[in-house]
């Protein structure tokens, strides 16, 4: 009878803290990687210090093509040394097409494919475009699902970071 008690003892916790600690358990920057058509290979514990905010879009979605430059927008008029911009593409299909989106918008902060450790992390994604914002330690803020304008990605950020 001590051995059951013992596992549900431990069971009552791991739900207590996933209630009271979600992000804990999931939703976490935990050590991942990307790669951009370049072949650079970033890791999102690079990352860590600054508040991060990764944008999941795909190739066949035109509010993702024109948000792309709402966020190179960003990247150039927030303080970088606060945020940092990842936008990853999430269909495989569209791969080949991923350098010339990069170098049609002129995008300068890292871009790359969504790998299946990525996506897990998003549980909850269901369509493009979706954001994602993770403060300084990797853990999960806020998702904003849908195209969001220059003036609106402003004023969510100015919680966080400066933005001109």
């Amino acid at each position: 009878m001590g051995k059951v008690r013992k596992v549900l003892y431990i069971s009552l916790l791991v739900v207590i803290l996933y209630i009271l600690f979600p992000t804990a358990l999931k939703g976490s920057t935990s050590n991942l990687f990307f790669s951009s058509p370049d072949g650079k290979r970033y890791n999102f514990a690079d990352f860590r210090g600054k508040y991060l905010l990764v944008n999941l879009f795909s190739s066949y979605c035109p509010p993702c093509m024109v948000e792309l430059k709402v966020l190179q927008k960003l990247h150039e008029s927030c303080d970088t040394k606060g945020l940092q911009i990842v936008s990853l593409m999430i269909d495989r299909d569209g791969a080949p097409l991923l350098p010339k989106i990069i170098s049609s918008r002129n995008l300068t902060y890292p871009v790359g494919l969504a790998n299946q450790d990525i996506l897990k992390l998003f549980p909850d994604f269901s369509i493009t475009p979706t954001t994602y914002l993770f403060d300084p330690q990797g853990k999960r803020l806020e998702r904003f699902v849908g195209f969001k304008n220059y003036k609106e990605w402003t004023q969510v950020l100015s919680k966080y970071v400066k933005c001109n």
